[in-house]
């Protein structure tokens, strides 16, 4: 028995052995390959945060390029002081902001939390790099640090002047905010460590860990090789790890550059643990041990076991390759969403709010998921939000999209110009059954308005230039025979007043020409003090005929201590005459029209009222259109009030239309007086 048992218990032990050896050597192939992936998953990981963090220095940039187009559209310098601090209040990292426009003075703004004289310790730093970022138009210019100890080590200043020579903008920047969002700062697995150009560590940094990477060690190096723009990887004992508060196990070290100054890149530098290798390990020793186990009682059935295993880890691994698969593609789409200019809701089955984008929710508020439709739309239109349901309705009855386009309705809390779409999921996902999509386009539409508004002045600016090159030549012909005549009668003739008035209505008539030459070929108007109550008379004076023939009463209205207005008098006194000659128009028999002048805090302010007909509203933002009039065919040109609202215009003034149908109509034009 014992002779049998031998050879079967030394073929039992030599098989172990031999699986304890296969084994060994398979674990130790496993143990390299997993070691080199861990390195390079980590590796991965530190180089998209490094990118990360390139990605919030790129966004600094583009915020410095809007701030200095908002500053550029901003009239006043309080204006431009509120766009600054905006910008400040939205990220927590921006400290104190610069902006100059050329020579011209600083715009200076600092942040509400900033801490105390960041201000006066930045102001240097931050004049340096308005000069270098205005040398330098389109390069973002980034300090050095600002000071070499305490929290100011880690303030940058950042400074971009845009291409289209706007105002140049600085800001200073805690980057010890920004690198706390490195998501790697919170692996309880690792330890992380910033070192920037000069050798400083951040906040975020493991101090045990910076330590060691100022000292001559074999992380020095690694550090030095990412500050030369290079990344490394290297393996450190379990007795380093331990020192830095790992787990006593083979620790990965990993050093990759970032950029964020000019001159030389950070390090981002990590010591991750090996740990959960290791204890992978252990769980493959064990499994071949009960496999060993296995083989001696069955060694098919040790087999079968082991090659079920290999299927099932393989299995296992693909599981994860998708699972990782599937959560980016679910981030990128999510981040698709809140980035694009349209507004995504999603609805469940019974109308409940489950998800919304950025987009909308900045509109209607982040509290609407868990609300129904009709609370999350609150401030909406009865009317309208009963079109958006039966849209809906009708999306999920048919399962096919269902679009409503150019709709003008109020969702939103204002009335727009709406693509809106209801789209259902073939296949239901969680608690989503169907989407709703909002594009806006009434800024689109406000585009296309202006472009065909521009499109009418254009071909009322080519009309104008050959009216005034054809009528010109007549008039020209006239004045003359009007000399001739006043030469014949000499200026004692009684006739000789009425000549002298065509002459001066003749030339005012060609300086008019001359002005609707200018708007294609524009020349400088000539300013002079002018005295708006004689231009009133004078205008009064001058319609006073026409208004007697169509039975309107014209009333001159002038306030008390009037001052002087600096303008083109032939251009005021034009606009005058042509708001009330349409005034006239627009009055029945026995009609009123009121001239007033009066001065109004700032300004001066030229009002026209008639008692007429008024102007329906639907059509009162058209009547400064070219061409645009209601009188009959033959009765007007539609061009009064558009070259008013092009001489308004030359005179850096204002023209307002107050009218109601049925009671009149009120044109009132103001002058700014410094």
């Amino acid at each position: 028995m014992t002779t049998r048992v031998l050879p079967v218990l030394v073929t039992m032990l030599a098989a172990l052995a031999a699986l304890f050896l296969i084994g060994g050597r398979l674990l130790e192939r496993d143990r390299e390959a997993l070691f080199d992936r861990f390195a390079k998953e980590r590796k991965t990981g530190m180089e998209e945060a490094a990118r990360g963090v390139q990605l919030e220095v790129a966004d600094i940039g583009d915020d410095l390029e809007l701030a200095s187009t908002l500053l550029q559209k901003a009239e006043t310098t309080e204006l431009a002081e509120r766009e600054l601090h905006a910008i400040a209040t939205i990220k927590r990292e921006y400290l104190v902001m610069y902006a100059r426009l050329g020579d011209g003075p600083t715009t200076r703004v600092t942040a509400f939390d900033a801490p105390p004289g960041v201000d006066a310790l930045a102001s240097d730093t931050l004049e340096r790099m308005l000069i270098a970022a205005r040398a330098a138009p389109g390069t973002l210019q980034v300090s050095a640090a600002s000071s070499t100890h305490g929290p100011a080590a880690w303030y940058r200043v950042f400074a971009r002047r845009p291409r289209d020579h706007g105002p140049t903008v600085a800001v200073v920047v805690d980057m010890a905010v920004v690198l706390g969002r490195i998501k790697l700062s919170r692996d309880a697995t690792a330890r992380l460590a910033v070192i920037d150009g000069g050798g400083r560590s951040a906040a975020v940094s493991d101090p045990k860990l910076a330590r060691h990477a100022s000292s001559a060690s074999s992380l020095s190096h690694l550090v030095m090789e990412a500050r030369r723009g290079a990344s490394s990887v290297t393996t450190v004992g379990a007795a380093f790890a331990s020192e830095l508060g790992l787990p006593d196990a083979t620790a990965v070290a990993i050093a990759v550059p970032l950029v964020v100054e000019m001159d030389s890149p950070w390090a981002l530098l990590v010591v991750a643990s090996t740990i959960a290798i290791q204890t992978q390990e252990r769980t493959v020793v064990r499994r071949i041990l009960v496999g060993g186990a296995l083989v001696l009682v069955l060694l098919l059935s040790a087999s079968a076991y082991v090659i079920r295993n290999s299927y099932r880890a393989r299995a296992l691994r693909e599981q994860v390759r998708n699972a990782e698969r599937l959560a980016h593609l679910t981030e990128k789409a999510e981040k698709i969403l809140d980035h694009i200019p349209s507004g995504v809701l999603a609805l469940s089955e019974d109308r409940r709010v489950t998800a919304v984008n950025r987009w909308l929710a900045e509109r209607l508020g982040d509290d609407i998921v868990g609300r129904t439709f009709e609370q999350a739309f609150r401030t909406a239109r009865i009317d309208d939000l009963a079109i958006v349901r039966d849209l809906v309705d009708r999306a999920l009855a048919t399962r096919e999209p269902q679009s409503l386009r150019h709709e003008h309705i109020d969702l939103l809390g204002f009335e727009a110009s709406l693509h809106v779409h209801a789209v259902p999921l073939a296949h239901k996902i969680s608690d989503v059954s169907v989407l709703l999509v909002l594009d806006d386009l009434t800024e689109m539409r406000r585009i296309e308005q202006r472009l065909l508004h521009s499109e009418k002045l254009v071909t009322a600016g080519q009309l104008a230039a050959g009216i005034a090159h054809e009528v010109g030549t007549p008039l020209n012909v006239a004045r003359g025979r009007v000399e001739l005549t006043l030469s014949h009668l000499g200026n004692e003739h009684d006739e000789t007043p009425n000549q002298q008035v065509a002459i001066e209505q003749i030339d005012r008539v060609t300086r008019l020409l001359q002005q609707l030459l200018d708007y294609v070929r524009p020349a400088p108007a000539s300013f002079r003090d002018i005295e708006l109550g004689g231009t009133l008379h004078a205008v009064t004076d001058l319609l006073a005929a026409q208004a007697t023939k169509q039975q309107v009463a014209l009333s001159v209205d002038v306030g008390p201590s009037l001052p002087t207005l600096r303008a083109d008098p032939d251009q005021v006194q034009q606009i005058i005459i042509n708001l009330v000659l349409n005034a006239i128009d627009a009055c029945s028999r026995g009609g009123r029209v009121w001239l007033r002048a009066r001065a109004r805090e700032g300004g001066l302010v030229v009002e026209i009222e008639d008692d007429g007909q008024g102007i329906p509203r639907e059509i009162q933002k058209q009547v400064f259109d070219p061409f645009f009039t209601t009188k009959k065919r033959g009765q007007g040109t539609g061009l009064g009030l558009w070259v008013v609202a092009q001489l308004v215009r030359a005179q850096s003034a204002e023209i307002e239309l107050d009218s109601t149908p049925g009671q009149g109509t009120t044109a009132r034009v103001v002058w700014q007086v410094t």
